[in-house]
Order: structure tokens, then C-alpha cells, then sequence
């Protein structure tokens, strides 16, 4: 598959934290899972969404990525602007200079912004950076990508499940800055007295007011064991300074309860992470060896992750058939069948979805509801569908583009549409501010009467 490229080309779909207006970023989790380790397909959620229940998903995973071992298919579709292996040499001359850029005129506007423009300009490095990105985002499309070796980092690390950084999932406040939308318990965020609803104002004297949201996650997020000082804006008080010390945060991917006196288990994901598989086969085990009534599979917030551990959870409910049908621009088709044990059996399943359930978990939930063994109940679901290349580049930066879309097995499509639950109920936000949570209310009782 073209060797001499110099960058190793991974799949994964992305969900882009610009797309998600409501998305939030935990530090160091990334929006969306991003990876750049040679596994075969990758595939994570944009930024992450706390569960309306207060199960918040990893911490701040911007675009959306799902890493997954297997093999790539013999024949795989490049992206047009990528000659071939057919290609003969002369005809790929031909087309680099079609696209090539005029460095003339780059260098003649660059020349003139230097001597002319009253501020800062980019330089080294950042410059081609901002060049390329520019030029990515010019596309239109918001989960094709460029990625500085920075950012590219911190997508790699979100995928395992844990990053540095100071425990929460925030997300752009109102007027600018960081809003805290949740604090994981015992973590720094917490233990220095950060609440919900603080605004990040300044990171280490920076001003973050008017910073992209993965720009100030940058100055929030880092090394284990350092300090970082945040400004913050509490209410209508006057804003004031917390020093808090980072550590390496274990994102907690599973949260299990008993409801109804024993009749009803719920379990909850919040990303699709490469433990996600292990430890909810645990969690099923010892749910299901209870023999309840009827069982609540939690996939709000949840953004996505590796495809290969949306294509195994998948077949945790799926008793049959395909997971999920990949089908690029020119028309063909991969099939991702069925790799894990069905483990439902008979329990009567609800699986509670809403605008933060994304990419791989609309794979699952698709799935389920294409076989009938469950239903959804909640909100639409995000629309996350589309397949992205993610290219590792020289200095660890990542290019990643969109080459096909996701469909579930009975052939509907995702991206840009999302899944309808079976049962639709809202979530408000006086809900949530009241500790409701009429979703979960209304599968509890479907599991009781059926109806």
C-alpha cells in the first residue's frame, strides 16, 4: 500500500471539535480519539461530553478517533490528491505541479506582511504550520485535519485512556474562555478547589478569553508533577488565582449501578478506548450473572474511540451478522463482521443515546438497532459517520482526511444525520440542574412494563 510514502497512514474517523458546538474538551484526553501508533484503524470522538447522568467520558479528546488493529484491505482507495501506485512517474510530476504552490507569490506576500503588518507574525516552524492548517480548513470539511506535533501528541495519548493534565472536562465559556463542566473525583482539579462552572480565565498569566479552545487546553494541559496557575472567574466575585499541580489522569471509561431494588443494571461507557472492550465484558459478566429484569447500556456523552472497540462491543449485543459497512467515494465496500462473544442472551436491553453520543458509539448503537436486540431511548444522536486517513508526517505532526463514510448494517447512513432513538426524550437543562434525569427514568420503566 504505496511503501514509499513517508508517512504512515492509519484509519480513523474524527469527530472535529469545531463541529461539536456543544463538545468538551477534558484535558488530555483529546476530542475525539486520535492515534499515531502503526495500528491498522483508528477512530475517536471529537471533543468528549459529560453524560446528562454525570458520567463524564475521558478528558478532552478533540477530534473524534478509534484505533483498531486488523488488517487494511488489499485494495484501498487514496484520497484523489494522492497519485496511486499506478501512477507512472511523469504522471506524478505532472500532478504535484499541477497542485504545487506558488512560492513566488508566497514568499512576496510573506516579504510584504514582514515589512508592513503592524504585530506579530508566525515564524519558523509555526509559520508552515498555520499555512497548512489555513489551507486544510479551506476544504470545508471539519474532520479533515492538520495537526502540529503537539496537538498530534495529544490525540496519541487520549487514546490509551489516560493524559496529564488537571482532571476535568470543560468546555468554551460563554464570553470566552474555559468553563469546568465537570471535575473527576479525588483529581486535581478538585483536590485545589476548582468547581463546576468556574471560568478559566488566564493560564500561567496568559489570557485564554480569546484563545480556540484546544489552544488554551494546550496551556492547561502538561507534564505530571508541574504546576500551572489559572485565573479564574467564579460568579459574579472578582476573579482569583488557583495553582494546581497536574498528574496523569486515569479516564474512567466504566460506571456500573443497580436500580430498582435489583431488577434493573446499568452500565455505562464513556469512550471506546483500548481497554473499553475488557473491562465492559467484565462489567457484563457480573450484570447479566444477576439475571435481571432488563439491562441499561449508557452511551450519552460518549464520543467515540477505536473502531476495532466499537467492532467488539458490538458484538457483545449483535448476535449475528455485520457491526458496521465502510463504503468509500468510488463505491466499494468493506464489511466489519462480528469478532467478540454475543453476551445479551435474552436480557431486554435500552440503550440511552444523545447529541454527545458519537462515531463509534453510533456504530454500536446503529448496530443494536438494526438487530432488534435493543431499543434507544433519548435524544438524536450526533452524526458522526465519516472514515478518516491519518498521516503521520516527518516531525510527528498528522495530516488526517476524509476517505469514506460509515453505515450501519441495514445500510443507513450516519454522518451528518445521526441515529432517532425508538423513544424520544429530552434532556433539559433544568433537568440537569434539578438532578433529573427523565431519559434514564423512561428506560428504567420500559424495562419493567415493556412499553
Amino acid at each position: 500500500m504505496n511503501e514509499h510514502r513517508s508517512t504512515t497512514v492509519v484509519k480513523v474517523f474524527i469527530v472535529s471539535v469545531a463541529a461539536l458546538t456543544l463538545a468538551l474538551a477534558c484535558f488530555g484526553v483529546g476530542l475525539g480519539v486520535g492515534a499515531a501508533h502503526p495500528r491498522t484503524l483508528v477512530s475517536v470522538p471529537a471533543a468528549k461530553l459529560p453524560s446528562p447522568t454525570a458520567i463524564v467520558p475521558a478528558e478532552n479528546i478533540t477530534p473524534d478517533t478509534i484505533e483498531i488493529p486488523g488488517e487494511i484491505p488489499t485494495v484501498l482507495p487514496l484520497p484523489t490528491a494522492v497519485p496511486t501506485a499506478t501512477n507512472s512517474p511523469t504522471e506524478e510530476v505532472n500532478q504535484v505541479q499541477t497542485n504545487a504552490l506558488d512560492l513566488q507569490l508566497f514568499n512576496e506576500v510573506l516579504k510584504l506582511l514582514q515589512e508592513q503588518y503592524y504585530g506579530d507574525l508566525p515564524q519558523s516552524k509555526d509559520l508552515t504550520y498555520e499555512v497548512l492548517r489555513g489551507f486544510v480548513e479551506r476544504l470545508g470539511d471539519p474532520h479533515t485535519t492538520f495537526l502540529d506535533p503537539k496537538q498530534a501528541a495529544m490525540f496519541n495519548s487520549d487514546i490509551e485512556g489516560h493524559f496529564e493534565g488537571i482532571g476535568a472536562a470543560v468546555d468554551t465559556a460563554q464570553g470566552g474562555g474555559v468553563e469546568l463542566k465537570h471535575l473527576y473525583p479525588e483529581q486535581p482539579a478538585q483536590k485545589a478547589g476548582l468547581q463546576v462552572g468556574d471560568v478559566i480565565i488566564a493560564v500561567d498569566g496568559t489570557d485564554v478569553t480569546k484563545l480556540d479552545l484546544n489552544d488554551a487546553i494546550m496551556l492547561i494541559r502538561g507534564p505530571s508533577d508541574t504546576k500551572v496557575v489559572l485565573t479564574i472567574k467564579r460568579g459574579d466575585a472578582q476573579p482569583f488565582d488557583i495553582t494546581v499541580v497536574r498528574k496523569t489522569i486515569e479516564i474512567p471509561v466504566i460506571e456500573t449501578k443497580t436500580l430498582e431494588n435489583g431488577k434493573i443494571e446499568y452500565i455505562a461507557l464513556s469512550e471506546f478506548s483500548s481497554v473499553a472492550p475488557q473491562r465492559l465484558s467484565e462489567a457484563l459478566t457480573a450484570a447479566l450473572a444477576k439475571k435481571p429484569a432488563g439491562l441499561v447500556f449508557d452511551l450519552r456523552g460518549n464520543p467515540g474511540g477505536l473502531l476495532d472497540a466499537a467492532v467488539t462491543i458490538g458484538s457483545y449485543f449483535v448476535p449475528d451478522g455485520n457491526i458496521v459497512i465502510e463504503r468509500f467515494k468510488n463505491g466499494q465496500e468493506r464489511f466489519y463482521p462480528r469478532t467478540a462473544q454475543f453476551m445479551l442472551g435474552k436480557t431486554p436491553l435500552v440503550v440511552l443515546v444523545d447529541k454527545g453520543s458519537a462515531s463509534a458509539s453510533e456504530i454500536v448503537a446503529g448496530a443494536i438497532q438494526d438487530a432488534g436486540t435493543g431499543k434507544l431511548i433519548g435524544d438524536k444522536t450526533y452524526g458522526k459517520g465519516s472514515v478518516q486517513l491519518p498521516n503521520t508526517l516527518s516531525d510527528g505532526s498528522q495530516l488526517r482526511v476524509t476517505v469514506a463514510h460509515w453505515f450501519t448494517p441495514k445500510d443507513r447512513g450516519i454522518d451528518g444525520t445521526g441515529l432517532e432513538p425508538d423513544i424520544t426524550v429530552p434532556l433539559t437543562d433544568d433537568d440537569i440542574k434539578a438532578n433529573r434525569d427523565p431519559q434514564l427514568d423512561r428506560a428504567v420503566q420500559f424495562l419493567l412494563t415493556g412499553k
